[in-house]
């Protein structure tokens, strides 16, 4: 009930969201709609407060749930009503008409004038729906946005000439015309007030009826300016309709209320007090299961580490083992705990669960020490210090849920004083966090899912039993083995779901079971969703919405930070944190809270990040959110059920045919009925994976036709116009995030892109058509994220400057030439955390360079200053540019710098004696011509050092150590010479090195300490993390390092040098293996002059050309090598003392 209560609560207070500056009540009050507003806002305020009032309380009412559900569905109802009214709010705001509130509080007529105005349309909506079928139905656009009562009375003067009118008509033309009168009486009434102010300018009729708008005063300055803009066509504002819909909330909500309220306070008159939440079951030592399936290597793992002789010499060890809920933690542990008994004089199992409370677990500790001869009576701490002297023990700490790291300090203190070694404490927790805690070695264990094979033994043993019985049914093994593959490796799902197939060993029962996921259903404490849901309650309630939203997304979906938190935002479900706090910074944090309670898995492939959810939880994420997310593909469209409450959708288009008998074809037909079984009115997010054909497209199109409520549009691969498939997507005026693709590179982004003025983030990363915007692109306020893969769509933006919370500008180009790039457009960018700079060449003196304000952004993290590298030499002088870069500054906070093409004669002070960015972690340098550069190595913190294309360097020394440094990259030095290290410990934290291009460069640094290391230098350690070097077309080069000279070493390429020994060497260490691959030259002797074969014991592959034959005890020292290529003379393997010619 709790989550019923706080999801209801949630959606109150987003509804309130639009209310809370008061701008939108001040423009409604100008539109007459003060009364509906505060109704509305009086009506939601007390849904609040009486819903805070039942915080942490337990009510189990179902009844109180269907309550709640309707009062959720009345506050998205609000939200929408209010969303809307503020999305006209922000047109009249961009469009700077009289319909402003501001321009109403000046005190002119305007407010008498739009009563009338709405009245009037209204009253032509009664007439337009009873007119002739053939009557013309389109009219001009901007006619339309002014009172309906002159565009209807052309109608109805083009239907008096018409001589074969009927009778009907003639009858309604009498009605709408005292109707029309009726509105015409109204604007007369204006206009003869009118004669007597000077603030209003009145429509005048001339013998043709033509019509001139009605205009405040105080606006025309504002709409003559937009006569030289093209704009998107606006939605109209129904001022009436607006304001049916908030008072039908409101009295419908009031009922709601009184009823939810009267058994609120029943059921906390009742209550005892804060809701408890459940606790898994208490575990003990004693084996459950007998035989441990395909945990046998993880298991010897544990034992000898916990017995071997390096922590037998450590006063204590402390290994964790992690895993979601039913995994078999608690089960590995119970056998570890039997085996090594003999390695330990007291075995201890305390099952710890939700609650870490210190001194009780002190007290069980003693309470299960064995007593010892003599001891004193004392407090719990004394006596476990007592019978735990000079002895050897064992701790098992099952399911930890929380513990912080002072109460974990005092847990070990007593257990610390025995003075025995070896002792070990195996803690097991769901949450990675608690392990980080914990530990006291470099490694925990990660436990994974059973291997398929293992669990198919696992499965079949929970089902059958015995062999026997499986081959009496081997008819239902293919079924069950289906089964299996949606289980995950789970041993607590295999348990689950074996006791629902065992009871009915018949094929229909189990074909029920694998297409309904009956397992998914089961409440008991020891079936496999409610044991995982256990640790989604646990939760706070931010992150079970952050956590089960991502159900919407394929299995082993890989997320990345920005995407996820992107999506967050678009859903309304994050809020700014307090002070310096962003909210993308809380979206990172609610990300990290949720991989330290294991629900996402961080990740990394080839040096990206990425997160994923554990197996079985993505299945939970489904099924707690179930009444508000549906995510449907081939293999579920039949058997989903499909609730009323349904606002966020998923579907996955692409799909193999004949799962579970479903082709294209079936899955299409599934489609057309959805309409009848969604409310699609209420979704608010939509998003397609996969590639959408003609046939799919129009079956969304009719599908997706009524769907107005949506605030998050995903769209990643098009293939036609998007109006071809979302036929309304003009009327979208609450989308937050739209991300749209395509490989169509004709294909034209929506013109009515720049309608949506509550669009936060714009994601076209993946998009590959047109590049051209839609001009009043700017009228997009706020816009937070602009994400584009190519700069062209950042550098188009005429008029960036209103963009004010804009996040993001890859590319800003200066034209001075053209109204809108000038460079003072950044001048308000104040969010921006990204933004690159060209044409800076253009820039001639300091003021206009200021004019940037850089230093004031203070959550400038990249920034990239970019001038033409290929303009000619009659451009300013290198002084100006000196200039203008110092007047570039940017804040201290950077951490990404780019500099290209600068002719200054030095780097700016704030980068070199007066170093201002102490934060700085890269730095890349292009085509500069500076004599005098940075110290380098007083850059503390710097991770990556990139320079590129400059011939003023001749000589990079340093006098420290980079101890932060993971990347350099030097390409196209041509005069660089010398690289000559002072530090004895040099770069330490280096993982990569690219050398390139640098045609004077004459020994790779260090290489002689490396090659032949004097006796003073064995302390010495140059490189020792270098994980990747490349060293390509440096012909001066002569001495290079054996390979690999350390074992951190996975990738070298070294090709293009001066060396007599070599003319390329590759080395690659992964996965798959280690290979070697070395052409030679004629100077090489020996192959141990380029190799250090005491370190290739792993080497799987080795191909040499050109190379003198291998040694025999080099040879023999290749332990795993399986595959030997050799080219050209003298190949083979020789003995020793034949290579020395002896």
């Amino acid at each position: 009930m709790e989550v019923a209560v706080g999801a209801a609560r949630w959606v109150v207070g987003k509804a309130l969201g639009p209310l809370a500056d008061g701008l939108l009540e001040a423009w409604a009050a100008s539109k007459e709609l003060g009364p509906n507003i505060d109704a509305l806002k009086m009506e939601l305020l007390y849904v609040q407060g009486m819903l805070n009032n039942t915080r942490r309380r337990e009510i189990d009412n179902p009844a109180l749930n269907v309550l709640l559900q309707k009062l959720r569905d009345l506050a998205y109802n609000a939200e929408d009503v209010l969303d809307e009214l503020d999305y006209f709010r922000i047109q009249d705001q961009l469009e700077g008409t009289c319909e402003a509130a501001d321009e109403h509080s000046r005190g002119c007529v305007c407010n008498l004038f739009f009563n009338a105005h709405h009245t009037a349309r209204a009253v032509s909506k009664q007439l337009c729906s009873g007119r002739d079928p053939s009557e013309p139905t389109e009219e001009d656009a901007t006619q339309r946005v002014f009172c309906c009562a002159w565009p209807c009375a052309k109608r109805r003067s083009a239907l008096e000439n018409t001589s074969s009118a009927s009778h009907n008509h003639q009858a309604g033309d009498e009605v709408s015309g005292c109707m029309r009168k009726l509105a015409s009486g109204a604007c007369n009434t204006i206009r003869h007030v009118g004669k007597f102010l000077n603030c209003s300018s009145l429509p005048t009729h001339d013998d043709n009826n033509s019509v001139m708008p009605v205009t405040c005063c105080v606006c025309k300055p504002k709409v003559s300016q937009k006569k030289h803009v093209k704009e998107t066509p606006k939605l109209e504002f129904d001022r009436v309709d607006l304001s049916k819909r908030m008072k039908h909330i409101v009295e419908q909500l009031q009922p709601v209320c009184a009823k939810v309220t009267t058994i609120l306070n029943l059921e906390l008159l009742g209550s005892t007090g804060p809701s408890i939440p459940k606790s898994p079951p208490t575990t003990t030592s004693d084996i459950i299961e007998p035989k441990l399936y395909g945990r046998d290597p993880v298991k010897k793992t544990i034992i000898d580490s916990i017995t071997d002789d390096n922590h037998s010499r450590k006063d204590i060890t402390i290994l964790p083992i992690i895993g979601p809920g039913g995994i078999g933690k608690t089960t590995l542990v119970q056998h570890i705990y039997e085996e090594v008994q003999k390695h330990f004089q007291v075995k201890i199992w305390i099952c710890v669960s939700q609650n870490f409370i210190v001194n009780k677990l002190v007290k069980e500790i003693e309470e299960a020490i064995p007593s010892v001869e003599g001891e004193k009576n004392g407090r719990a701490e004394e006596l476990i210090e007592q019978r735990l002297n000079s002895k050897r023990f064992l701790l098992i700490l099952d399911d930890i849920w929380k513990c912080e790291s002072e109460d974990w300090k005092r847990l070990l203190v007593p257990l610390m004083k025995g003075q025995a070694k070896g002792n070990v404490i195996l803690v097991t927790t769901r949450f990675p966090a608690v392990a980080q805690i914990v530990k006291t070695t470099d490694n925990s264990i990660d436990l994974e899912g059973l291997e398929h094979v293992e669990f198919r033994k696992f499965f079949r043993a929970c089902i059958f039993g015995d062999e026997q019985s499986q081959k009496d049914h081997d008819g239902l093994l293919n079924i069950g083995d289906k089964i299996a593959e949606k289980l995950k490796g789970s041993p607590l799902a295999a348990k689950t779901v074996g006791r629902l197939l065992r009871n009915h060993l018949d094929v229909y029962h189990w074909t029920r079971v694998l297409e309904s996921r009956e397992w998914e259903m089961q409440t008991g404490e020891r079936d496999i969703m409610p044991a995982l849901k256990l640790s989604y309650d646990y939760l706070p309630y931010h992150l079970q919405q952050c956590f089960s939203c991502c159900g919407l997304f394929p299995e082993d979906y890989k997320f990345n930070s920005e995407e996820l938190i992107h999506f967050w935002i678009g859903l309304d479900i994050l809020h700014p944190g307090g002070r310096n706090k962003t909210v993308e910074d809380v979206g990172l944090d609610s990300l990290n809270d949720l991989v330290n309670s294991g629900f996402f898995k961080k990740d990394e492939t080839n040096g990206h990040s990425f997160y994923i959810i554990h197996d079985l939880l993505h299945d939970l994420a489904l099924k707690v959110a179930s009444h508000e997310c549906l995510c449907l593909h081939h293999s579920n469209v039949r058997s989903v059920e499909i609730w009323p409450s349904i606002r966020h959708l998923s579907i996955t288009i692409d799909g193999p045919d004949d799962i579970n008998g479903i082709t294209d074809e079936n899955f299409k037909g599934e489609l057309r009925k959805l309409k009848t079984k969604l409310k699609v009115e209420n979704l608010q997010t939509l998003i397609i994976f996969g590639r959408v054909d003609e046939s799919f497209a129009n079956i969304l199109g009719d599908l997706f036709m009524e769907a107005n409520a949506l605030r998050v549009l995903c769209l990643r691969t098009l293939l036609y116009p998007l109006e071809s498939m979302l036929r309304n997507f003009s009327s979208f005026l609450h989308l937050r995030y739209l991300k749209l693709g395509t490989s169509i590179s004709e294909m034209d982004l929506p013109t009515t892109l720049s309608r949506f003025y509550h669009l936060k983030i714009l994601d076209l990363q993946k998009w590959g058509g047109s590049f051209l915007l839609p001009r009043d692109i700017i009228n997009l306020a706020k816009l937070c994220h602009f994400l584009a893969q190519r700069n062209e769509l950042h550098s188009g933006i005429n008029n960036v400057g209103k963009l004010k919370l804009l996040q993001e500008l890859k590319a800003f180009s200066v034209k001075k030439e053209s109204t809108g790039f000038e460079l003072n457009q950044l001048e308000n960018l104040t969010e921006l955390r990204e933004v690159g700079i060209c044409n800076l060449e253009k820039i001639h003196t300091k003021e206009e360079a200021l004019e940037a304000k850089l230093i004031h952004k203070e959550y400038l993290q990249k920034l990239s200053l970019h001038w033409d590298s290929a303009r000619s030499n009659t451009d300013p002088d290198p002084s100006v540019e000196k200039v203008v870069l110092e007047s570039l500054q940017p804040p201290k906070n950077l951490r990404k710098l780019r500099i290209n093409g600068h002719r200054g004669s030095s780097c700016p002070t704030w980068l070199g004696d007066k170093l201002a960015v102490q934060a700085l972690q890269s730095l890349y340098l292009f085509s500069v011509s500076w004599d005098i550069f940075p110290s380098f190595g007083k850059m503390w913190n710097l991770r990556e050092l990139r320079l590129s294309n400059i011939s003023t360097i001749e000589e990079f020394g340093q006098d420290q150590s980079f101890c932060k440094l993971v990347k350099i990259t030097f390409v196209g030095l041509e005069n660089f010479e010398k690289w000559t290290p002072q530090a004895s410990r040099l770069f330490p934290c280096l993982q990569v090195l690219i050398i390139k291009d640098c045609p004077k460069l004459s020994e790779f640094p260090c290489s002689s300490h490396i090659v032949c290391p004097l006796k003073q230098d064995c302390n010495v350690d140059w490189f020792p993390k270098l994980q990747e070097l490349k060293i390509e077309n440096c012909p001066e080069i002569l001495l290079l390092p054996r390979i690999p000279w350390t074992k951190s070493l996975c990738s070298v390429k070294i090709s293009g040098v001066g060396s007599k020994l070599l003319d390329k060497l590759v080395y690659s260490k992964s996965f798959s293996g280690v290979a070697l691959e070395v052409n030679a030259k004629d100077g090489l002797d020996n192959l141990d002059q380029v190799l250090l074969f005491s370190q290739l014991t792993e080497l799987q592959e080795l191909k040499i050309k050109n190379c003198p034959p291998l040694e025999l005890k080099y040879f023999l020292m290749l332990t795993s090598l399986k595959k030997l290529w050799a080219w050209s003379s003298n190949l083979g393997v020789v003995a020793s003392e034949v290579q020395r010619g002896g």
